[in-house]
């Protein structure tokens, strides 16, 4: 196997750093080599991010190892640094290509185009579109797509539409990423009856939809509440021998808990198992997360159980939603043993795991346990934020519970935690309901920052 086969063979199996070995060991033989040799070690380079190597390696050490860099050299390298951000830098290099008479190809503008539509500057993309042309370069497919693509995001759809039927008018045929592209711009503006039309004229075209085009109008009729429609193109899917994935049921069991049916959610749930696609802790955690929003507890552990029984570990999210359930129903000292077996678990509690508990806890326990969660956040690492705090303070006034308020502002004041109007609103109402005027005032110079001399 020669030099350049192993070098290639290594870039492809994303292990540039070895084929940099080959490389330093082929150049101390004093071999020579050609641009086609360079090219998947600037491959590798760019692949490991090292993309100020890769444009030394095109302006200097190319030349000085008496190999011309090519079109694919320089195109490479453009690639690279457009995927990097550093669009100028691409354009430089591209000016430096030019002037060494190096003609670019339909893969250095493409490339070019794409790097100016990810920094938004589509309508230099759809200049240097018109530059290519102009200098006999024909665009492709890809080219195409990657400004159609561009202009979506940008929200210039009727733009992206004018593209597409110059795109046909020059005898470019649209692919299934042209169209998922269309959809998926068309979802994003709510306009999913207007993205159904261009999934049956793609249909009609002889293009095949694929998963991605399936689960980009899925999820869009989901967010427009069209549940059903989306069960029919779940359905039509199968029909068509189109395997749903994981993704797919995803996007509809979220849909259903967010509707406040997650008794349909956990039917699908199942029904993914019978067809073979297998749920993940997403799917479980939209479940239990919707029965919680209900307040089914019960049916939020039975869940919660099922998905640990079949393997599948509970994220922080999961456990949130449990919390979240247990809490609300009266459970908190069973919140907080779900809270220290996510620990023991190896999963670090966030301040919104903790939020949770601690809201529970106005409604079960006294003050002092409140206190030992605010002590364990800051154990663990974290800070409480004025949210946590905030959400403490209006739970308590909401019971009339001012002298627990009380000791939570002091709690923030010794933490050095400054409540605003928002926070200390609910307790100032009700120190004055009670007459304590003098809390109150201590309570705004607080909030205000400001003393009486």
């Amino acid at each position: 196997m020669t030099y350049t086969m192993l070098i290639d063979y290594c870039t492809r199996m994303n292990q540039p750093r070895l084929g940099l070995i080959f490389f330093g060991r082929f150049i101390r033989e004093g071999q020579r080599a050609d641009a086609r040799f360079f090219t998947p070690i600037l491959k590798g380079l760019c692949y490991e991010n090292r993309i100020s190597e890769a444009v030394a390696m095109v302006l200097h050490k190319m030349p000085k190892l008496r190999c011309a860099p090519d079109v694919i050299s320089y195109s490479t390298v453009i690639d690279g640094l457009c995927k990097q951000g550093v669009v100028s830098k691409a354009f430089s290099l591209f000016e430096r290509m030019l002037s060494k008479g190096i003609a670019p190809d339909v893969v250095t503008y493409s490339s070019l185009i794409n790097g100016l539509c990810q920094e938004g500057e589509t309508q230099k993309a759809e200049t240097l579109l018109s530059y290519m042309i102009s200098r006999g370069v024909e665009p492709d497919v890809v080219t195409y797509n990657t400004l159609v693509d561009g202009l979506c995001k940008n929200g210039l759809l009727d733009k992206a539409v004018e593209l597409l039927q110059s795109m046909v008018s020059k005898g470019h045929d649209p692919n299934v990423v042209t169209y998922t592209t269309f959809i998926d711009a068309l979802c994003k503006e709510g306009k999913a009856e207007k993205a159904e039309e261009v999934l049956c004229n793609m249909i009609s075209r002889g293009k095949d939809p694929n998963i991605f085009t399936y689960n980009t109008l899925i999820d869009g009729l989901c967010k427009m509440n069209k549940l059903e429609k989306a069960k029919e193109l779940l359905n039509e899917m199968v029909s068509k021998g189109i395997l749903s994935d994981t993704v797919t049921y995803n996007i509809i069991v979220d849909a259903l808990c967010k509707r406040g049916e997650p008794d349909r959610a956990e039917k699908l749930l199942y029904d993914m198992l019978d067809q073979g696609a297998t749920p993940n802790v997403i799917t479980y955690t939209s479940v239990i997360n919707g029965y919680s929003r209900l307040g089914c507890w019960k049916e939020s552990i039975r869940v919660f159980k099922d998905m640990i029984d079949r393997g599948f570990l509970p994220n922080e999210i999961t456990y949130g939603s449990m919390m979240d359930s247990l809490c609300k129903q009266g459970h908190s000292k069973e919140a907080e043993k779900l809270l220290d077996l996510m620990v023991r678990g190896g999963i670090k509690a966030g301040v919104v795991s903790y939020r949770f508990l601690l809201l529970g806890f106005v409604n079960d326990v006294n003050i002092d346990d409140v206190m030992n969660i605010l002590d364990r956040i800051h154990l663990n690492h974290l800070a409480p934020d004025l949210l946590t705090y905030t959400s403490l303070l209006k739970a308590y006034a909401k019971k009339s519970k001012v002298d627990e308020a009380m000791c939570v502002l002091n709690k923030m004041k010794r933490e050095g935690v400054k409540p605003d109007l928002a926070a200390s609103a609910p307790v100032l109402e009700l120190l004055l309901k009670m007459g304590r005027d003098d809390d109150a005032r201590d309570l705004m110079e607080q909030t205000s920052g400001k003393t009486n001399d």
